[in-house]
């Protein structure tokens, strides 16, 4: 798309599959420097790395601090600090301080990502129902309130998970909405009168990626929702956009890098089957551009505008 530039708001990029590794079997070389220099040649500006754990914290901050800020091959690279809700035992667990120490530690990576620009929100953090065998609901709404000391203390903005706990969610969002300046419901899949229950919180944004286009039932939702509280996000590795998809049929593959190949054979220089990129945001743009009666350019250039407004990237 020339012209257009896009920032993808949530990449996995820690994830072994970006080092070669899966399912703890090495197929190929790691290849992170190649997917975020293709990622810039797609016309991606800025990625925001998301961490889920204090260890996740530490090291998208590393990945962010390592990568150039400014005019390279790459995007900028962004962090996220915060414990995602299936994982928020490990605050019981922390064998430094429990919960105060593990909290404490946070505190510290977000306070001196933030002072040297590259921890952009509190994240990723919410509460997932669907996932109650990793994490149990009290659990989760525990340190999901908790963590909004994170944001409170910082100013920054969060970076927010919800599966099939709207209620619960919202209401903790809502008791907190003094405590953080701005957020964005990441992934999202939900209903239209979720999203509505969502948007009527001023300033929190809707995140989409290949899994909310799934479905005609997704398509449906996304064509309710303002394109002004919308940002974009691949999930990469994950959520990327496959033919039995609703939405596959509106997008255009990315000729240089395509066909995919399978990890097994791996080329360097094609994307990798059913591992998803940064790249590919650009898929995610071409479809809502299509189900909301848009140029793709308009996308790329208002949900980069929003996750401007939101993270300042």
């Amino acid at each position: 798309m020339p012209g257009a530039e896009f920032v993808d708001v949530g990449v996995n990029a820690l994830d072994s599959m970006f080092d070669g590794v899966y399912r703890g079997k090495r197929a190929h070389e790691g290849d992170i420097a190649r997917v975020l220099r293709r990622a810039r040649s797609s016309g991606v500006r800025s990625i925001v790395v998301t961490a889920g754990t204090l260890e996740e914290s530490r090291a998208a901050v590393a990945l962010a601090r390592g990568r150039e800020k400014e005019g390279g091959e790459e995007p900028r690279v962004f962090a996220t600090c915060g414990t995602h809700p299936t994982r928020c035992g490990e605050f019981l667990s922390h064998e430094d301080g429990g919960a105060d120490g593990y909290m404490r530690a946070l505190m510290t990576i977000a306070m001196d990502g933030k002072r040297t620009g590259d921890v952009v929100a509190i994240g990723e953090l919410g509460l997932d129902y669907d996932r109650l065998e990793f994490c149990d609901a009290e659990t989760q709404r525990m340190f999901f309130e908790k963590q909004f000391a994170l944001s409170e203390a910082t100013g920054l903005p969060l970076f927010l998970h919800m599966r099939a706990a709207c209620d619960d969610f919202m209401t903790i969002v809502e008791r907190n909405r003094h405590r953080f300046t701005a957020g964005v419901v990441h992934s999202f899949t939900g209903t239209a009168e979720e999203a509505r229950r969502i948007l009527a919180c001023d300033g929190l944004y809707i995140g989409l990626n290949g899994c909310s286009l799934k479905t005609e039932e997704n398509l449906e939702v996304v064509r309710t929702i303002p394109l002004d509280r919308v940002v974009i996000e691949t999930d990469a590795p994950w959520c990327g956009i496959k033919p039995t998809h609703a939405g596959h049929a509106f997008t255009t593959p990315l000729a240089e890098w395509s066909p995919p190949t399978k990890k097994e054979k791996y080329n360097p220089d094609r994307f990798v089957k059913d591992r998803c990129e940064p790249a590919q945001i650009v898929y995610v743009a071409q479809i809502i551009a299509r189900v909301t009666s848009r140029a793709v350019e308009d996308v790329a250039r208002v949900t980069s505008a929003n996750a401007a407004r939101v993270f300042g990237v």
